[in-house]
C-alpha cells in the first residue's frame, strides 16, 4: 500500500506549526511508502488526485489533513478511483464531518494521530452528487448540502470577509455575525425555493432552510441530521418551513442539539430520498461541505458506496 498525505498548510497557525507537522508525518510514516502533497489553493488537490491515482497500480490511502474544506476536496478527487481510500486527520476549525463518528471538540486532540489511521480498515460510504446551477461538472458532498437561511449567512459572511463591510461598521466585527444580523435576519427567512424528494413536493414555495445530508453536523455546532447514515444508500432531507422570529428562537436550541426530529413538528419536513430537486425563480446560494455555489435549479442524487473511508480512530 502507498500512503499519500494531503497537507493543508493553511490549517496550521503558523510556519513553525507547519514544519512541526511535516516532522510528525516523517516520523509516523518512516519505513512506509509515502509522499506528502501540500495543497496550493482552492480545488487544486482535485485534479492532482485524479491524475495521481490513475498512475498508481497499488492501493493508495489518502490522508486528508486539514479542515472540512480539505476533506471535501479530497473526497471529490477520489470519486471513480477504485484503488483509493480516504483517511482523515482533523486539523481544521469546524471539523464537522468527523463529528459523525463521535469526534467531539473536547476530545479532538485524541483523534489527531496517524497510528490508528495507518492500521485502520476502510468501509464504503455514500456521497451526494450535485448537478445544475453554475456547475460545469458534478460536485460531490461527503457531509452536508445546505441552502436557505444559513447558506445566506455563509455566502454574505464570505463576501464581507473578502471585500470588506459597508461604511460605519466597527472594525473587528465578525463578518458572519454581521451577515446573520443584517442579511439573513432581514430576508433569509423567506426563500422562494421548492424542494422535491423522490418526486414529492416538500414545501409550498417559501422555506427557511434545508439540509441534504450524508454526515450529521454543519456549521461547527448544529447537529442538523441526527438520523443520517452514510452507508444506507439514501440522503437525509430536512426542510424547515418559514417561521416567525419567535418560532425560530424557540427551535434553534433544539436544532443545535439534534433533537428537532424527536417528534413530529408542523414546521419541519423530514424524508430519506435517493434524488432531490431544488427549484427557484431566481439564483440562490447553496453550501456544499462549505463550498458556496449559485443557481436556481439543482439535482442531488445519492451515490451509494462511492468511496472507501477509514473512520477516525482515537489514540490509545
Amino acid at each position: 500500500m502507498k500512503h499519500l498525505i494531503i497537507f493543508n498548510p493553511g490549517a496550521g497557525k503558523n510556519s513553525d506549526a507547519a514544519e512541526a507537522f511535516r516532522a510528525l508525518i516523517n516520523e509516523k510514516f518512516a519505513g512506509l511508502d509515502f509522499e506528502i502533497y501540500e495543497t496550493e489553493g482552492p480545488r487544486s488537490v482535485i485534479p492532482f488526485l485524479k491524475k495521481y491515482l490513475k498512475e498508481q497500480k497499488d492501493t493508495v490511502r489518502v490522508y486528508a489533513c486539514g479542515g472540512d474544506g480539505t476533506v471535501h476536496e479530497v473526497a471529490n478527487g477520489l470519486v471513480g478511483a477504485k484503488n483509493a481510500e480516504l483517511a482523515i486527520y482533523p486539523a481544521g476549525t469546524g471539523n464537522d464531518f468527523v463529528k459523525t463518528y463521535g469526534v467531539t471538540n473536547e476530545e479532538i486532540e485524541k483523534y489527531r494521530n496517524f497510528d490508528g489511521l495507518i492500521k485502520g480498515q476502510p468501509v464504503e460510504v455514500d456521497l451526494s452528487k450535485l448537478t445544475g446551477g453554475n456547475l460545469k461538472e458534478p460536485l460531490y458532498s461527503i457531509n452536508v448540502i445546505n441552502f436557505g437561511f444559513d447558506a445566506i449567512v455563509g455566502a454574505r459572511g464570505s463576501y464581507y470577509k473578502e471585500h470588506g463591510f459597508p461604511k460605519k461598521v466597527k472594525e473587528g466585527t465578525n463578518p458572519y455575525d454581521y451577515a446573520l444580523k443584517n442579511d439573513a435576519m432581514k430576508y433569509g427567512r423567506f426563500n422562494d425555493i421548492e424542494v422535491f424528494a423522490d418526486g414529492e413536493k416538500l414545501n409550498e414555495k417559501q422555506m427557511l432552510l434545508a439540509t441534504l445530508a450524508q454526515g450529521q453536523w454543519v456549521g461547527g455546532q448544529f447537529k442538523c441530521a441526527p438520523k443520517s447514515d452514510n452507508t444506507d444508500g439514501l440522503i437525509d432531507v430536512c426542510v424547515l418551513k418559514t417561521m416567525t422570529f419567535l418560532g425560530l428562537g424557540m427551535i434553534i436550541g433544539t436544532y443545535t442539539k439534534g433533537k428537532h426530529l424527536d417528534k413530529p413538528r408542523k414546521k419541519i419536513v423530514y424524508r430519506r430520498a435517493k434524488e432531490i430537486k431544488m427549484v427557484a425563480p431566481q439564483d440562490f446560494d447553496v453550501c456544499v461541505d462549505g463550498e458556496m455555489i449559485k443557481g436556481n435549479n439543482f439535482t442531488v442524487e445519492v451515490c451509494p458506496k462511492a468511496i472507501k473511508l477509514v473512520p477516525p480512530v482515537k489514540a490509545e
